[in-house]
């Protein structure tokens, strides 16, 4: 009776999680990831400090958002993609987001990757540089094993694209025509 009554507890337990967790579907808004815990990094002068962070607070113009683990591999999964941004859009028509999961991080390594977060942070003052110090939206997004995820939003914040691998050169001509046919719908 113990044993059955553990397990009934166990199986609601689980349901109950896979019900909270929801990829992000094309055409449908992104599930809300709040990160209230560090959070994102803000920039006044030479002084950066963290505030909390929500998806909700969409910039209105089209949204790049890539989660990833905080090692230095997986910053390299969406790179090639995200490199051509800067060239192929006019500053202010697209906003990137980019949100390091640091419970994915090596032990000890938190002060090299919130200093690699401030050393970019300077280069790209208007992209929002989140940290999620536990690993929030792995689950929240449900973004599986690798723990990645990239995906692209009209202005209304509609998913248009998401994938959670890295993109072959097809995928990213596609979804960079993708995002030019979305800027000011």
């Amino acid at each position: 009776m113990f044993m059955s009554r553990m397990l009934c507890s166990l199986l609601l337990a689980l349901i109950g999680t896979s019900a909270l967790a929801a990829a992000p579907a094309v055409n449908a808004p992104l599930p809300v990831l709040s990160i209230s815990e560090r959070g994102e990094l803000t920039m006044s002068g030479d002084d950066f400090s963290f505030v909390p962070w929500s998806s909700e607070q969409g910039p209105g113009t089209v949204h790049v958002v890539q989660y990833f683990a905080a090692t230095q591999g997986a910053s390299e999964t969406f790179k090639p993609f995200t490199d051509l941004l800067e060239n192929s859009f006019e500053p202010g028509t697209i906003h990137v987001t980019t949100i390091l999961n640091l419970d994915a991080a090596m032990w000890g390594t938190t002060p090299f990757v919130i200093s690699e977060l401030k050393k970019n942070k300077r280069v790209h003052p208007k992209a929002s540089m989140v940290v999620d110090d536990k690993g929030t939206g792995l689950v929240k997004w449900n973004l599986g094993k690798e723990g990645a995820g990239l995906l692209v939003m009209d202005p209304q914040g509609i998913v248009k694209y998401f994938t959670r691998q890295a993109m072959s050169e097809q995928e990213i001509a596609a979804t960079l025509q993708l995002m030019r046919s979305n800027i000011g719908s």
